[in-house]
C-alpha cells in the first residue's frame, strides 16, 4: 500500500447465517453494553438482528483495539454517531438493512450504507437532485436512486451530520428547496461540498439485491472487502485486520 493511502477494512455480514455462532460467541464471552442489550429488548422482535449486528462489530472492532472494548458502552456524539470509549484512532460505521449489516474501520472519519432493493418515496423532482449529486460524487456513469441514496449516506454518516443535514449543505433540503429549478447544477454544487470536506466515496461491490457505498475522509484509500464467516471457532478464525490498522490503535 502506498504511502498516503488510508486502509479500510469492511465486512458484509450475513446474520441469519452467522446468528447461532454470533450468539454462541456472545454467550462465552459478553460483548454487548448494558445501553445496547436495554435497546434490542426494547425493540421486540426486531431487535434481534440489530443485537447481532452489534455483537459482529464489536469482534471486528476487538480484532483491532483489543478485548478491554467487551461491555464498554461506545461514546455518542451530539448528532449520535458511534465512537470508542477511549481514543485508539480508530473510527467505525455499521449500516444494517433486514438480516445483512455492512461494517467498515479506519484510522480516519468513515461511513458505510447498504440498502436492499425497495420501493423508494420521494418526489421525482427531489430524486433527480440526489440522483445528480450523488453521480458527482463517484463518476458520471449512470446509476440507479438507491445508489445515490448510499452514497449520500456514508457521505453523512462519515460527517457525523445525518443525511438530512447534508441534503441541506448541498442545497436539496430546507426552506430554499423550492426556489431551485431545474437549471440548478447539484452535481457541481455536491462534488465543491465534497471536496471542501475532503472526503472520497466509492461504491462497494455486493451481491444482489444490495447497495452499498462507503466514504472516507482521506485523499487516497485501499479497500479490504470481506465476507464475515457464518461459522467460526472463535474470533482467532477472522482474518486479521491490515497492519496499518493495528500499528496505529496499539496502545
Amino acid at each position: 500500500m502506498s504511502a498516503g493511502t488510508e486502509p479500510i477494512e469492511v465486512w458484509l455480514v450475513d446474520l441469519a447465517r452467522a446468528a447461532p455462532n454470533l450468539a454462541a460467541e456472545e454467550a462465552a464471552h459478553p460483548r454487548l453494553s448494558t445501553d445496547e442489550l436495554d435497546r434490542a429488548a426494547a425493540m421486540g422482535e426486531s431487535g434481534e438482528d440489530w443485537r447481532l449486528s452489534r455483537i459482529a462489530l464489536r469482534i471486528v472492532l476487538e480484532r483491532v483495539v483489543g478485548s478491554q472494548l467487551r461491555e464498554q458502552p461506545f461514546r455518542l456524539s451530539s448528532r449520535g454517531k458511534p465512537a470508542l470509549p477511549w481514543d485508539a484512532g480508530i473510527q467505525f460505521s455499521l449500516s444494517h438493512t433486514g438480516q445483512y449489516a455492512l461494517i467498515a474501520v479506519a484510522r480516519k472519519a468513515v461511513g458505510v450504507d447498504l440498502e436492499q432493493v425497495r420501493p423508494v418515496r420521494f418526489p421525482p423532482d427531489r430524486q433527480q437532485a440526489m440522483l445528480d449529486a450523488a453521480r458527482a460524487l463517484v463518476g458520471s456513469g449512470p446509476i440507479d436512486f438507491l445508489q445515490a441514496w448510499v452514497r449520500l449516506e456514508a457521505w453523512a454518516k462519515a460527517r457525523g451530520s445525518g443525511v438530512g443535514a447534508l441534503l441541506h449543505d448541498i442545497s436539496i433540503r430546507g426552506p430554499g428547496w423550492e426556489a431551485h429549478t431545474a437549471q440548478t447544477d447539484f452535481g457541481a454544487i455536491a462534488a465543491e461540498r465534497q471536496r471542501a470536506e475532503g472526503f472520497i466515496i466509492q461504491d462497494l461491490d455486493l451481491p444482489a439485491p444490495f447497495h452499498g457505498a462507503i466514504a472516507i475522509k482521506a485523499s487516497r484509500a485501499h479497500l479490504h472487502l470481506r465476507h464475515f464467516p457464518a461459522h467460526m471457532g472463535s474470533i482467532d478464525d477472522l482474518e486479521p485486520p491490515p497492519a496499518a490498522l493495528l500499528a496505529k490503535s496499539a496502545g
